[in-house]
C-alpha cells in the first residue's frame, strides 16, 4: 500500500493550520480504509461478516464526529453583530452556503444539516458522545432528538440519561416507541405541545420525478389526511365497478386527486406552467426531450401533448450546446432583456442553488450604483438568500463574460458557474468521438458586422427551443407560427 502524497497532504494541512492536527490523523485513517478495501476480496465469510458489524459502527462514530466539526466550525463563525444581520442566529446564517459550495450540495441541504448538527450538540450532548464512541447509532440519535424536541432543558436530560442508560431495543422502532411513552409520563402536555407544533407545520410540496412524474405531498392532520383519502379510494373504486375501468388501483386513485383538483374542463384552470422544447420535437421529426421549467426533462410525447394548447415565443438555442442566442419578442410584457436573463439562467446562479427563476431577482453582477451598466453580462439571477449573501454576507461575484459567473467565499475560495455550458443538458456525443458531451465548449457570441475566411459569414447552426404556457388557451399552431425560426445564420468573429 502506497503511503499518502506528502507534499498534497502537506499543503492541504497547510492551509488549514494543522500540519500535526486532526487532517493528518483522517489522512492516516483514509490509507486505513483502502488496506480494508484491499483486503476485502480474500475475507471468509465470518471475517466479512464481523467486518459489516464494525464498519456500520465506524460509520456512527464519522456521524458523530462530522456533527462535532460542524459546530466547532458555527461557532468559529458567529453572526455579526449590529451588522443587519437578520437571522438572529448563534452563527452566520451565509456559513452553510460556503459548505454547499465547496462539497457541491444544494445551500438548502447543508444549511439543514448545519442547523440539525447545532441542535443536537446543544440538545442532546450525552447521546452525541454516545454516538461519537460508537455505543448509539444515528437513527436512534434522532428519534431521541425529535421525540425529545418539546422537553424542558432538564426534562430532556432526563429522559436522555434514561434512554442511554438501558438497552438499545432491538430496532429504532421500537426505541422511538419507548420514547414516546417516557416522554408522556414524564411531561403528560408534552404530547399536546407537540401537536401544536405539528400542524403549524402543514404544508404542500412537489417533488420531481423520473419519467416525467412528480410527487405532490400534502402534510395534513391525521383525520383531514385519512378523510381525502376516504373520499379518493370511494370515488376510484366506485369509477371502476360502474365502467369495468382495468387501470391499476393507485392510478385510479391518482386520477381522482387530479379531477378533484383540476375539474373536468382543465382549460378553465388558470394555472400557467412553462414547457421548453426544440421545434423538431414539437414536429415530430425528433423525440428529444421536452423541459418542463421547475421539474426537468420530460419525454418528448409529454411536451408534444402540453405544446397541443398553449401561447407560444420563440428562443434560438445553439443545437449543440443549448445555450440561449436570441429570444422572441412576443406576448410577454416585462422587458425582452429581463426575459433573455431569467431563460439564460433558468435559476439561481450560486453554485447548487435550485430556485427557479420565477421566484428570483435579477441583480446587476457590479450594482447599477457603482457604474455597473443593465447589460446581458453584467446581469444574473440570484435567490433573495443569495442577493443577500453578496451584499452582506462576505461573498463577492464576478461575470468576466455573459453566463459566466465566479463567486468568492469569505474565506478566498473560489467557485465557477458558466450557465453557457449547459452541463444539464445530457449531450450524446457523435458517433466516434470521445470524452464528456457536457464539457462541449459553448459557441462564439454572434456579432452581426463581424466576418471570417475573407468576408464569408461563418454559419452556426441554431435550433429553435420553444416556451410554452399551457392551460392559458390556444392561438394557432406552435410548429406553424416557429417555420421562420429555421435556417437563421449569425455571423461570427
Amino acid at each position: 500500500m502506497e503511503e499518502p502524497d506528502a507534499v498534497s497532504l502537506d499543503a492541504v494541512s497547510s492551509v488549514a493550520g494543522l500540519e500535526s492536527g486532526p487532517l493528518r490523523w483522517l489522512a492516516q485513517a483514509d490509507t486505513s480504509l483502502e488496506a480494508v478495501l484491499a483486503g476485502l476480496a480474500g475475507c471468509a465469510e465470518e471475517a466479512a461478516f464481523d467486518l459489516v458489524v464494525e464498519l456500520v459502527r465506524l460509520a456512527s462514530r464519522l456521524q458523530g464526529l462530522t456533527i462535532r466539526a460542524q459546530v466547532h466550525l458555527a461557532r468559529l463563525r458567529p453572526a455579526p453583530s449590529g451588522d443587519g444581520d437578520e437571522s438572529g442566529g448563534a452563527y452566520s446564517e451565509f456559513l452553510a452556503d460556503e459548505l454547499a459550495a465547496e462539497l457541491s450540495q444544494s445551500p438548502r441541504t447543508a444549511s439543514g444539516r448545519l442547523a440539525q448538527a447545532w441542535d443536537i450538540a446543544h440538545q442532546v450532548p450525552d447521546a452525541l458522545d454516545a454516538l461519537t464512541s460508537g455505543q448509539l447509532d444515528y437513527p436512534r440519535l434522532l428519534a431521541l432528538h425529535d421525540v425529545t424536541r418539546a422537553l424542558s432543558d432538564g426534562q430532556r436530560a432526563t429522559v436522555e440519561a434514561q434512554m442511554l442508560a438501558g438497552g438499545r431495543l432491538k430496532s429504532p422502532s421500537q426505541w422511538r416507541r419507548k420514547l414516546h411513552r417516557m416522554v408522556t409520563r414524564i411531561d403528560p402536555d408534552a404530547a399536546a405541545r407537540r401537536r401544536k407544533e405539528a400542524h403549524a407545520q402543514r404544508g404542500v410540496a412537489v417533488q420531481a420525478l423520473e419519467d416525467g412524474m412528480g410527487l405532490l405531498s400534502a402534510t395534513l392532520t391525521a383525520q383531514d389526511a385519512r378523510a381525502i383519502f376516504e373520499r379518493i379510494d370511494r370515488i376510484a373504486k366506485a369509477d371502476a365497478r360502474v365502467d369495468g375501468d382495468g387501470r391499476p388501483i393507485d392510478a385510479r386513485r391518482a386520477d381522482v386527486l387530479a379531477a378533484l383538483l383540476l375539474g373536468n374542463r382543465r382549460e378553465l384552470v388558470k394555472v400557467e406552467i412553462q414547457v421548453i422544447a426544440a421545434v423538431g420535437t414539437l414536429a415530430g421529426l425528433d423525440d428529444n426531450p421536452a423541459e418542463l421549467v421547475g421539474h426537468g426533462p420530460i419525454p418528448a410525447t409529454v411536451g408534444r401533448m402540453l405544446a397541443a394548447d398553449a401561447n407560444w415565443r420563440r428562443v434560438l438555442t445553439d443545437p449543440d450546446t443549448g445555450t440561449v442566442l436570441d429570444l422572441g419578442h412576443r406576448r410577454i410584457p416585462t422587458p425582452a432583456l429581463a426575459r433573455l436573463i431569467r431563460h439564460r439562467d433558468t435559476r439561481c446562479v450560486f453554485p447548487g442553488c435550485g430556485m427557479p427563476a420565477t421566484c428570483c431577482d435579477i441583480d446587476h453582477t457590479v450594482a447599477h450604483a457603482t457604474g455597473g451598466r443593465t447589460a446581458l453580462d453584467n446581469l444574473g439571477l440570484l435567490c433573495r438568500h443569495h442577493h443577500s449573501a453578496k451584499h452582506r454576507g462576505g461573498w463577492t461575484l464576478n461575470q468576466p463574460e455573459a453566463g459566466v459567473f465566479i463567486w468568492m467565499s469569505p474565506a478566498g475560495r473560489t467557485y465557477h458557474l458558466d450557465i453557457n455550458t449547459n452541463e444539464e443538458e445530457g449531450l450524446l456525443l457523435p458517433e466516434g468521438e470521445k470524452g464528456d458531451a457536457s464539457s462541449m465548449q459553448p459557441c462564439p457570441r454572434p456579432h452581426a458586422e463581424s466576418t471570417v475566411n475573407g468576408g464569408r459569414p461563418k454559419e452556426i447552426r441554431v435550433r429553435s427551443k420553444i416556451i410554452g404556457d399551457p392551460c392559458r388557451g390556444h392561438i394557432g399552431h406552435p410548429v406553424a407560427d416557429l417555420a421562420e425560426s429555421v435556417g437563421h445564420r449569425w455571423s461570427v468573429a
